[in-house]
């Protein structure tokens, strides 16, 4: 397939540049643009849980109980959610590139607020403008990833952009406990500085120029859809705000129901309300769903995303309160779940060429599935070395379900749409994510509290519950796809022999 960059090489440049690398590495002028784009996922993804350790010292700081603080984990997870989808339509209009170091820029700048934050309300604020700069810098990202990278090389340089999609959420909790117990919370954010500099000074030199898809002025520019995006916002914000009120009800009975309401109303607005006056793009398009991979992909890797990033959350919980376990002593287990990830890197391309996609995703899934089962069993008399192998082996799994989904969802996504299905991707990662949690947490306080599993063993019944909707998942990707399906991005180029040449 010819090479989709704009101003790049042809086609056969790109497969003759990757043939100098071994098949199950991406060519070396990937590899940069790779690591460029992880640095900003890393720095998204592990300020999307680093400060949950931090809840009761931020909490003693400003006079609060550590409840109310959680807000500013959620307001962060919901804002992320809630902006992705603007993400499509600021990078066609000023250029990918351009809103990409913007993102970053704005990013280190809010977490050098949150850090300075005297109270609740000024940290909930700049947690929001985090956010909102998060939300352009990992779709962008992975926009300019898929845009600049021969499609015989995505998968292998997407598995090695998504490593730190998968370590930020599990290293987080811990980095977080070792930062409030031996300096202070503040520096939790004071930590996105130094990796920003290097990410905005290693995409300035990487990055490929990339002007707006419509520069020519003649040409009027699509107008952002302020309607749908509204909408969107109103149906993400509403259902996460519905499910926090199920483990902590802190909202008026009348006020959840009418935020539950609100969820099916706006998304039947949005759906059916009429073609924006002048016609432009939507704040999501939906229609990418008619692209059958895209929707496989998508659909199965919601619920697939929802089992397994439930995991690591459960586990920390399982450990302090069930073993009675320090958070130190926890969050070092917990982040084995990390390193799976890293054990799983060099054999990851060769998986998805001898498997494919089907038999990977479905199999895989079954695995996780099972071993989440594990862990809901292992107790207080397990044997360290039994654990730290689960652990392990659960992390390795969870980063190859990850990858495997991460490829496949732009496998027949065409080069004009790029943009669009990140936009849609991104917020399917990112909410799922947080359903993960919110749901794994709902199933604990709502087992404990009708006496059905109470104490620790609601915790492990949760991870039972957990461990179904992972399999429901695989039996999904088992029944909707074809063994030859995401082939021509499964199996990398070859260099060309002398003989051909």
């Amino acid at each position: 397939m010819a090479d989709t960059r704009p101003g790049g090489s042809s086609g056969e440049d790109g497969v003759a540049n990757s043939a100098a690398s071994p098949p199950d590495s991406p060519p070396a002028s990937i590899v940069p643009l790779a690591l460029c784009v992880s640095i900003a996922f890393l720095m998204e993804t592990l300020d999307s849980t680093i400060l949950i350790a931090a809840l009761p010292a931020i909490g003693d700081d400003f006079g609060i109980p550590p409840l109310r603080v959680n807000v500013a984990v959620t307001v962060y997870l919901v804002t992320l959610a809630v902006m992705i989808p603007a993400s499509s339509w600021l990078a066609d209009r000023f250029g990918a590139r351009r809103v990409f170091l913007l993102a970053v820029l704005g990013f280190m700048v809010t977490s050098l607020g949150a850090a300075l934050s005297q109270s609740l309300a000024q940290l909930v604020v700049m947690r929001i403008a985090q956010a909102t700069a998060g939300a352009m810098m990992t779709p962008i990202g992975r926009l300019l990833l898929i845009r600049h990278t021969p499609r015989a090389q995505l998968a292998s340089a997407i598995i090695w952009m998504s490593t730190p999609v998968q370590i930020g959420p599990v290293l987080g909790p811990l980095l977080g406990g070792w930062i409030v117990t031996y300096a202070t919370w503040p520096l939790i954010f004071l930590v996105n500085l130094p990796l920003g500099l290097i990410g905005l000074v290693f995409a300035m030199r990487i990055l490929p120029a990339d002007a707006p898809a419509q520069s020519d002025r003649a040409t009027p520019r699509a107008p952002f859809d302020w309607r749908g995006f509204g909408l969107i916002a109103i149906v993400l914000a509403a259902a996460q705000i519905v499910i926090d009120q199920l483990v902590h009800p802190l909202l008026p009975v009348p006020l959840t129901l009418a935020l539950l309401l609100a969820v099916p109303v706006a998304m039947g607005l949005y759906l059916h309300r009429p073609a924006p006056r002048p016609p432009g793009k939507p704040a999501l398009d939906l229609s990418l769903m008619r692209l059958r991979l895209f929707r496989l992909a998508l659909g199965w890797g919601v619920p697939a995303r929802i089992g397994i990033n439930a995991v690591p959350f459960l586990l920390q919980l399982q450990l302090q309160l069930g073993f009675g376990w320090s958070a130190a002593r926890a969050g070092t287990v917990v982040v084995l779940i990390a390193g799976g990830a890293i054990v799983l890197k060099p054999f990851a391309a060769m998986i998805l060429r001898r498997a494919g996609f089907r038999r990977g995703l479905a199999g895989n899934a079954g695995i996780a599935a099972a071993l989440t089962v594990a862990l809901a069993l292992v107790g207080p008399d397990t044997p360290l070395p039994v654990l730290v192998a689960l652990v392990l082996v659960f992390g390795i799994s969870r980063s190859l379900q990850f990858n495997l989904i991460n490829t496949l969802v732009f496998a027949d996504v065409p080069a004009d749409r790029q943009s669009s299905s990140t936009a849609l991707a991104g917020v399917g990662q990112q909410l799922s994510m947080a359903l993960g949690i919110s749901i794994a947490a709902v199933l604990v306080a709502q087992l404990g509290a009708l006496g059905i599993a109470p104490g620790a063993d609601a915790i492990s019944a949760a991870m039972v519950g957990m461990a179904a909707i992972t399999a429901l998942a695989g039996l999904g990707y088992a029944l909707t796809l074809r063994g030859e399906d995401g082939a021509a991005i499964a199996t990398p180029a070859r260099r060309p022999t002398k003989r051909s040449a």
